[in-house]
C-alpha cells in the first residue's frame, strides 16, 4: 500500500507540473486539468484503505491484548490456589486433635469394663480402633453423667430437707428465749453467766491512748464481719506496761521536784539521754494480720512512741507452709509507702513536734532514720488518723478525722487489695521466671488458635541496662519520685525474628503499670525511635489498664499476649514487603496499612462469632 500511494503522489505531482508547463507556454490546460482530478480519486480509495487496514490492526491488537489479560487473571487465580492448597498442607501438618487432652481408660479397665466390644476392636484398623474407643469413652462417660445427675438430684433433696429441719429449730428460738428469761435468777442464785459477752483482756487497758482506741475499733469491725478477713491482738506484757508506768509516775516526781528548788541542770545532767533509749517503743503495740489462716497472711505490727506522739507501722509476710510463693521482700513497704499519694512517711506528721524534738536536741529527719533502721516502720498520716492522732501533712493542712469506723474500714480494704494486686504480681513474675506456665492455657491468651511465637527467656536486670535502651515512653514516664523500680528482660522468638521486651515494674503498682520497651532484631534492628511501627506496638502494650481486663485475668499476662501478638502481626505484615516472604498472614485482618500513617492491626475485636485483628 506504501508503494501504490508514492506512485500515486508522483503520477499526481508530474501532472501538475504539465499543467503548470502547459501554463506559462499558453497551451490549453483543461484536459491535463481533468486527468489530475481523476488521480485524487484513485488517491481517496488508497486512503480509505489504508484506515481501513489500521482499524483491522487494532482490532487484532485488541484481541491479543484480552488474550493476554484472560491469561494473567488465570495465572493469578492459580497462585492463589496453590497458597491456599500450601496453607491447608501446613494446617493439616499442624493438626491435633482435641482427644489428644483427654484422659482415656486404660486398656486393663478398658478391657474388664468393656470386654465384649475390647475383642470386637482386634479386626478393625488403628484409626477405626480409636475412633471404636472413643465411641465406648463416650458411652462410659454418658454414665457416669448420668449418674451424677442421679446423685445431684439426691444432694439437693437433702439440702431442702435440712432446711426444713433448720426452719423448724428456729421456730423453737422464741420459746427458749421465754425459757431463758423465766430462769434467770436460778443462773443468778448459781453464778452461771450463760450471756455471750464481750470481754477485753486485761493487757489492754495499759495500751496508750491511740492504740487502745485503734484496738477498740478494729475489734467492732471485727465483731461486725462475717467474712473475718483480719485479726488484731495486743502483743506484749502487762507487767513491762506496769513497769514503764511506774518508770514515767517517778521521772515526772523528779522533775517537780528539780523545778521547786530551781537549781540549775549541769551538762551532766541536762545532757540528752541516747537516742535509743528516748525512742523507745511502747512495750505493747497491736498486730493485725490481714488473710485467712493456712493461706498467705500480711502481718502488720503497730508501736506507738511517746516521745514523737505518733505511731508506726512495719509489716512483713508469712507464708503459706504450702506455698512456693517467693517475690521482691520489700513489696509490702512499697506497698505502705504508696497506699497515699504524697504520704510516704519520711516526715513525722505531727503538728509542733519539731519544738519539742529541738527541746531534746534531736531532729525529725534523726527519728526516722532510727526508726527505719530499727525496723519499727513509718509515720504515716493515714495511720495516725485510724489512732485518732491529728496530723499536719506537707501542705500544712490540718486533718483530724472523726469517723474512725469507716476511715479504718475503707484503709484496711485498700491494704488488702493493693496486697492482693502484688501477690498476683509476685505469681505472673514467678511463673514467667520458672516457666511454670503454659501460654497457650491461659485466659489471658485472646487468640488461643493464632499463638505462633515463643516466651524463651524472662530474667531480671538492673535498672541502668532498663535505661540504656532507647525509647519514647522513657521520655513521657512520671515522676518517680519516691518510686523504686524493678526490671525485666523478655525474649521473644518466632522463627529467625526475635523481640527483646524490657518491662519496668514500679513500687506504686497497680498505680502505675508496668512499662515496656520493644526492640525487633530481623533484618536489622528496630526500635520506637527508627520504626513507627514499633512505636505504635510500645503504645498498644502500656496502654492497657486494669479496667479494661475482664474478671481474674492478670495484667503482666495480658500485656505479654498484646506484645506477642503484635510482634506477630508486625512480622506479616512486614513480611510482605520483602522479597523472599518468610512469614505468610496467619492472623485475621483486613487490611495490613491504614492511612498516611499506616498503622498495623494491632487491636483485637470479636463480635459474636466472628473475630479479627484492626488498625
Amino acid at each position: 500500500m506504501e508503494t501504490i500511494l508514492n506512485t500515486q503522489f508522483e503520477q499526481l505531482q508530474k501532472a501538475i507540473e504539465g499543467i503548470m508547463e502547459a501554463k506559462s507556454k499558453g497551451q490549453s490546460t483543461d484536459e491535463a486539468r481533468t486527468a489530475a482530478t481523476l488521480m485524487f480519486v484513485a488517491l481517496k480509495h488508497a486512503n480509505r484503505e489504508v484506515k481501513h487496514k489500521i482499524k483491522a490492526g487494532r482490532d487484532k491488537l485488541h484481541l491479543e491484548k484480552s488474550k493476554v489479560d484472560l491469561s494473567r487473571l488465570q495465572l493469578q487465580n492459580l497462585l492463589y490456589e496453590v497458597s491456599h492448597l500450601k496453607k491447608e498442607i501446613v494446617r493439616c501438618q499442624k493438626f491435633k486433635s482435641r482427644d489428644t487432652n483427654l484422659e482415656l481408660l486404660s486398656e486393663a479397665e478398658y478391657a474388664s469394663k468393656l470386654p465384649s466390644l475390647a475383642n470386637d476392636k482386634k479386626q478393625l484398623s488403628g484409626h477405626k480402633q480409636h475412633l471404636h474407643r472413643l465411641d465406648c469413652e463416650l458411652r462410659l462417660r454418658k454414665d457416669l453423667d448420668k449418674q451424677y445427675s442421679a446423685l445431684l438430684t439426691s444432694k439437693q433433696e437433702l439440702l431442702q430437707d435440712n432446711i426444713s429441719h433448720a426452719q423448724r429449730y428456729i421456730s423453737f428460738a422464741p420459746a427458749l428465749r421465754t425459757l431463758q428469761g423465766a430462769t434467770k435468777p436460778l443462773h443468778d442464785a448459781l453464778q452461771l453467766s450463760l450471756d455471750v459477752e464481750w470481754k477485753l483482756s486485761a493487757v489492754v487497758k495499759y495500751l496508750p491512748k491511740p492504740l487502745y482506741i485503734f484496738f477498740i475499733i478494729l475489734q467492732s469491725l471485727q465483731r461486725a464481719s462475717e467474712d473475718q478477713s483480719f485479726t488484731a491482738e495486743v502483743v506484749g506484757y502487762e507487767s513491762e506496761a506496769q513497769m514503764q508506768e511506774l518508770l514515767k509516775e517517778k521521772k515526772y516526781a523528779t522533775l517537780q521536784h528539780v523545778l521547786n528548788d530551781k537549781e540549775p541542770a549541769s551538762p551532766e545532767n541536762s545532757a540528752d539521754n541516747s537516742l535509743e533509749d528516748a525512742l523507745a517503743p511502747h512495750p505493747l503495740h497491736i498486730m493485725l494480720t490481714i488473710g485467712a489462716a493456712g493461706s498467705n497472711q500480711l502481718i502488720l505490727q503497730i508501736r506507738y512512741f511517746e516521745l514523737i506522739k505518733c505511731a508506726t507501722m512495719w509489716g512483713h509476710l508469712n507464708f503459706a507452709s504450702n506455698s512456693n510463693s517467693q517475690g521482691d521482700s520489700n513489696f509490702v513497704h512499697h506497698l505502705l509507702r504508696h497506699l497515699y499519694a504524697n504520704d510516704l512517711g519520711n516526715e513525722i506528721p505531727i503538728p509542733g513536734i519539731q519544738y519539742e524534738l529541738r527541746n531534746s536536741g534531736l531532729t525529725a529527719e534523726e527519728c526516722v532514720r532510727y526508726l527505719k533502721a530499727k525496723d519499727f516502720g513509718k509515720p504515716f498520716c493515714w495511720l495516725q488518723s485510724m489512732c485518732s492522732i491529728p496530723t499536719v501533712n506537707r501542705s500544712l493542712l490540718y486533718n483530724h478525722e472523726l469517723n474512725l469506723n469507716k476511715n479504718t474500714r475503707e484503709i484496711i480494704d485498700r491494704i488488702a487489695r493493693r496486697w492482693n494486686s502484688w501477690m498476683r504480681l509476685s505469681q505472673q513474675i514467678r511463673g514467667l521466671t520458672y516457666k511454670d506456665i503454659e501460654l497457650c492455657t491461659l485466659k489471658e491468651n485472646i487468640y488461643p488458635a493464632g499463638l505462633s511465637c515463643s516466651l524463651v527467656q524472662w530474667t531480671a536486670i538492673t535498672l541502668e541496662e532498663f535505661h540504656s535502651q532507647m525509647s519514647d515512653v522513657l521520655n513521657i514516664s512520671s515522676d518517680d519520685k519516691g518510686i523504686t523500680y524493678n526490671s525485666y528482660r523478655a525474649v521473644i522468638v518466632r522463627g529467625s525474628a526475635k523481640m527483646e521486651c524490657f518491662i519496668r515494674i514500679p513500687s506504686n503498682y497497680p498505680l502505675e503499670m508496668p512499662l515496656w520497651i520493644l526492640n525487633v532484631h530481623w533484618n536489622g534492628c528496630h526500635t520506637s525511635q527508627n520504626n513507627a511501627a514499633i512505636k505504635m506496638m510500645e503504645f498498644w502494650t502500656n496502654s492497657l489498664q486494669p479496667k479494661q481486663l475482664e474478671a481474674n485475668e492478670r495484667i503482666l499476662y495480658a500485656q505479654l499476649f498484646r506484645t506477642i501478638y503484635s510482634f506477630d502481626i508486625f512480622l506479616e505484615t512486614e513480611g510482605s514487603m520483602q522479597n523472599t516472604v518468610e512469614y505468610n498472614k496467619e492472623k485475621p485482618y483486613i487490611s495490613a496499612f491504614a492511612k498516611r500513617s499506616r498503622s498495623r492491626p494491632y487491636k483485637y475485636f470479636k463480635k459474636g462469632s466472628v473475630y479479627a485483628f484492626k488498625q
